[in-house]
């Protein structure tokens, strides 16, 4: 049901049409093997065959030039509304150029039968999932990735570069001023519109696997382009979730068998949106004049969360109750000799407490940004702006983890 509205007032409900039910099944099967072609050359190939399928009960409306609603096809329960399926091959190579690096290179083809549709002239996050139907065909990816990896230090360090070019057709997108709430006594695909994407770019990672300090440190260097016969003039443009830099640092510092620390730092480049640059009065209403598609971009998103854990020494604790046993048998005069500790469920018995700070600088990131307007037009005392809505200040927390 992705785009069912309810809305009430008091006592009052409103008829805002029945809810739209999407039914399907999905069904896949694969195989995959690996051959080791020479000594130094490996490749594991595969082959996925995946099948989706719309089923009613369900009503297809159709409609005149104008959007009237015409007629309705009703599907019962046994009725198929739409079916796809296709093969996706996988495949990928390795060469090993040393005894610690190796090339690899890989092909990946991909259906994707449910789709994520976002709105991009509406900052706060609605992005809707809708499933494939006989209007929405299923997505279509072919990825290619070539890269080189390498250990040091006798393994404690890996460390590698790869690049991809990934092109996707059949992408979906919300027509230009349609919202959700405009399906109401209508099909949800019929505000979508279709196209074609691509991305491309370049990832690098280091990671230290051995010692007291472990950890590592990652950037993506990449960009997502979408292009839309009926948006943005036909020409191309940024996806909302294009990323230009993307980083992460993740350290752990292992003091002893008792303390341990870690330390996460993400960081992103801001959101895609699409945000008015101008006004108009329509009809005595003012209206938003809104931009190119995607042309505003969020501030950069980063934080820091650090965390302690402590695990108590059981050997220590029951070495302590030893000891406080062996007093007070001497107080009352008892033997002391060969006193043991013991008790049966103990013995698989760990627990540990761990304390975080998720934010700790207190980095206001931005969730949605909504537009302001005070004063009048008519009058010119109009001041427009806009303000930012975060989640998620600094939260400490504490738990308590044990297991028997």
């Amino acid at each position: 049901m992705p785009t069912s509205v309810s809305a009430q007032q008091d006592e009052t409900i409103f008829d805002l049409g029945k809810k739209i039910k999407l039914l399907s099944h999905e069904v896949a099967a694969y195989v995959s093997d690996d051959w080791d072609i020479t000594q130094k050359l490996k490749l594991n190939a595969g082959l996925r065959f995946g099948s989706f399928t719309q089923t009613g009960t369900f009503d297809r409306y159709k409609k005149d030039l104008f959007g009237k609603i015409t007629d309705t096809v009703h599907y019962t329960a046994t009725d198929i509304v739409a079916s796809y399926n296709g093969l996706e091959p996988r495949l990928s190579l390795r060469y090993s150029t040393g005894k610690n690096s190796s090339l690899k290179a890989s092909y990946t083809r991909n259906f994707q039968y449910i789709h994520l549709a976002s709105i991009s002239s509406v900052s706060l996050p609605t992005d809707i999932w809708m499933p494939s139907t006989e209007v929405i065909k299923p997505e279509v990816c072919n990825q290619y990735a070539l890269g080189f990896f390498k250990n040091l230090k006798d393994n404690m360090y890996e460390a590698s570069v790869e690049v991809y070019y990934k092109t996707m057709s059949n992408q979906i997108e919300y027509k230009e001023g349609a919202q959700p709430t405009d399906n109401i006594y209508d099909n949800p695909d019929n505000a979508y519109t279709f196209g074609k994407g691509w991305a491309y770019g370049a990832e690098f990672f280091l990671k230290k696997s051995k010692g007291k300090f472990t950890g590592w440190i990652g950037y993506t260097l990449s960009w997502t382009w979408r292009q839309f016969p009926e948006i943005n003039y036909g020409e191309k443009y940024l996806a909302k979730y294009d990323r230009r830099h993307d980083a992460s640092l993740v350290v752990t510092y292992d003091a002893n068998k008792q303390w341990n620390f870690g330390l996460v730092w993400v960081y992103g480049s801001g959101n895609r949106g699409t945000l008015p640059n101008g006004f108009f009065l329509y009809e005595g209403s003012l209206s938003n004049d809104y931009g190119l598609r995607n042309s505003y971009q969020f501030v950069p998103y980063h934080r820091m969360d650090v965390n302690v854990t402590y695990t108590p020494n059981r050997a220590k604790k029951l070495e302590r109750r030893r000891l406080a046993l062996i007093d007070r048998q001497k107080e009352r005069g008892l033997d002391t000799n060969n006193i043991v500790v013991t008790k049966k469920w103990k013995k698989n018995y760990q627990n540990s407490f761990t304390l975080s700070v998720f934010n700790v600088y207190n980095r206001y990131n931005p969730y949605f940004i909504y537009v302001t307007r005070e004063g009048d037009f008519a009058s010119g005392t109009l001041k427009v702006g806009a303000k930012q809505v975060s989640l998620f200040p600094i939260l400490p927390s504490l738990t308590w983890n044990f297991k028997f």
